[in-house]
């Protein structure tokens, strides 16, 4: 992968607890071309984590959200990375609302085991195809027995289209 071929977007991850109700928002994204290739991210859907119970031994807060992605002309696949926000790690993200921390973690499949990052750090990575909108599921997950306080919590996660 040629490192001047990369098409950036950026994506705001909001995470807010008010009584009880915890949701992630994906926001974002203009469309962006690079010389022949041309990429553009055309929607993005919240991760709704419904209800965080603080008490539960399990991780009890799944959600999922959508990033559509259509790429034209240049290779036959696309490499769509996910930035590690303001954790600088793909071990566990961080949220953050003023002093307090939540950890959370985005992931390629429902069964919450690979985590989609940037290929490194024990992340992967997911493809598109050429000249077809494509539709990725993001599958997030808030460990259990945080005791996080009451709050807007958020982090800024970074969408890159690569080839």
């Amino acid at each position: 992968m040629n490192p001047n071929h990369r098409i950036f977007g950026t994506a705001l991850l909001r995470l807010r607890i008010v009584v009880g109700a915890t949701f992630l928002m994906l926001f974002m994204l203009s469309r962006i071309s690079f010389a022949a290739a041309f990429c553009s991210i055309t929607s993005l859907s919240a991760v709704d984590f419904g209800t965080y119970n603080v008490f539960s031994a399990q991780s009890n807060t799944n959600g999922v959200g959508n990033v559509s992605v259509r790429c034209q002309n240049g290779p036959p696949t696309f490499v769509v990375n996910l930035s590690s926000g303001q954790s600088n790690s793909y071990i566990l993200r961080i949220m953050k609302s003023g002093g307090n921390i939540l950890n959370y973690n985005l992931y390629t499949s429902a069964a919450r085991i690979v985590v989609w990052g940037d290929g490194s750090g024990g992340s992967s990575t997911m493809s598109v195809n050429r000249n077809n909108t494509t539709t990725l599921s993001v599958f997030g997950q808030i460990p259990a027995g945080q005791d996080a306080a009451v709050g807007a919590y958020t982090d800024n996660i970074t969408t890159t289209i690569s080839f």
